[in-house]
């Protein structure tokens, strides 16, 4: 019974396990089907990841060639448009070189015409003054010609014979003038035994922009010892000599008008004169009436253009027979229209307050005899003392005085 029931058992279990056996079996098939689908699907997906670099590779490969090729094309497309825009660029300047070489001649042959027409016009005004000069010398000529016939009617034979020795003689000395001095270089220098006024030529001539000779002067016997430069001389009035002096800084730097006449001998060749050494100043006024005074000063310097030209001027004189209407203007600098508008070819500060203006509308000097009275001046220059002038100083535009 034992021996059935464990034979029963046995079978039992013999049983129970050949089920477990057959559930084991369909669920290790299930798991290996299972995994087939999954490695099935796996190599589906490296399929189609494989696929899809490949893609990815051609469509990097295309990219490359297309962004390879832009960027070729854009530089010489680039290096084209920059060739074509310097092309057009030289084109340009070679026009614009073309029409500026144009201009600049029609520039030169304008500036050609206007030196010429002032050259032109500068030689008319000289043979104006001159004819003026020559009307003038004529008319006294004649007048003295005339009053002389009237004296020789009057005359002996041998008052005759006196009077022509005494006309030789004062030709004889008058054609021993030399107003060419090649060995001299300024008034000055002259002979005081001659004592002849006039236009000399000193050295070699020496000419600025405007053709005016440095070394051209007008030299006067004014008063005892050396002959005076003459700076400025002017004439009121509407006689033929009147020059107009309302000028620009550029005309009062250079000078103008004629030596013979009225004239400005220039701020640069002043400078250039007295920088050297201590110059006295000499103003010679005359009235209406012929009534003629004058005022020297001790010192008289003018600086360069840098500085404006500006006056240095010293004491007066106290001989002097007119008052001094010139230091108030000491260490002012000179002015022009074309640079002060209402202050023009004078030393300014405030013009409303000027005391003296040579070169104004009006001749003035103070409240001499009533100042628009004055219808002639002139200023005189010479070296205080004569014996320290060196003509051959090194010149310096910008160098200072020793004060």
């Amino acid at each position: 019974m034992r021996l059935n029931a464990a034979i029963l058992l046995a079978l039992i279990a013999t049983l129970q396990i050949q089920q477990a056996l057959g559930a084991g079996t369909a669920k290790s098939r299930s798991l290996m089907s299972t995994c087939q689908d999954m490695e099935h699907q796996l190599a589906l997906i490296g399929r189609t990841l494989e696929k899809q670099q490949r893609l990815l590779l051609n469509v990097e490969f295309k990219l490359n060639q297309a962004l390879s090729k832009l960027i070729s094309f854009t530089h010489i497309r680039r290096v084209e448009f920059m060739e074509q825009v310097s092309g057009n660029l030289s084109k340009a300047l070679e026009r614009w070189e073309a029409k500026g070489n144009a201009i600049w001649q029609s520039a030169n042959k304008l500036q050609q015409k206007f030196q010429w027409n002032d050259e032109q016009a500068r030689s008319l005004e000289e043979m104006h003054s001159m004819l003026a000069l020559l009307l003038a010398s004529n008319q006294s000529t004649r007048e003295s010609n005339k009053h002389k016939e009237d004296d020789l009617l009057g005359m002996s034979k041998e008052q005759l014979s006196q009077f022509e020795e005494t006309n030789k003689r004062q030709f004889n000395e008058q054609s021993k003038v030399e107003y060419v001095q090649p060995a001299k270089a300024d008034c000055y220098e002259l002979d005081e035994l001659q004592r002849a006024d006039g236009v000399y030529k000193f050295l070699e001539p020496e000419l600025n922009e405007r053709h005016r000779d440095f070394n051209e002067r007008h030299c006067a016997f004014a008063t005892d010892g050396a002959a005076w430069t003459i700076i400025q001389q002017r004439h009121e009035g509407n006689n033929l000599l009147a020059e107009n002096f309302n000028r620009s800084w550029d005309e009062y730097r250079v000078g103008f008008g004629s030596l013979q006449g009225d004239f400005w001998f220039g701020n640069e060749f002043i400078h250039r004169i007295v920088y050297r050494d201590d110059y006295v100043l000499r103003i010679e006024l005359e009235d209406q009436n012929g009534l003629p005074v004058w005022a020297e000063y001790a010192l008289f310097r003018l600086d360069s253009e840098s500085y404006n030209y500006q006056l240095v001027i010293g004491k007066l004189n106290g001989n002097s027979t007119t008052s001094d209407a010139l230091s108030y203007h000491n260490r002012m600098d000179f002015r022009a229209y074309d640079r002060n508008e209402n202050c023009a070819g004078w030393w300014f500060d405030r013009c409303q307050e000027a005391q003296s203006n040579l070169n104004g509308q009006r001749i003035i000097w103070g409240n001499w005899h009533n100042e628009y009275s004055v219808k002639a001046s002139r200023m005189l220059i010479r070296p205080r003392n004569l014996n320290s002038v060196d003509i051959h100083d090194i010149y310096d535009e910008d160098s200072t005085y020793n004060f």
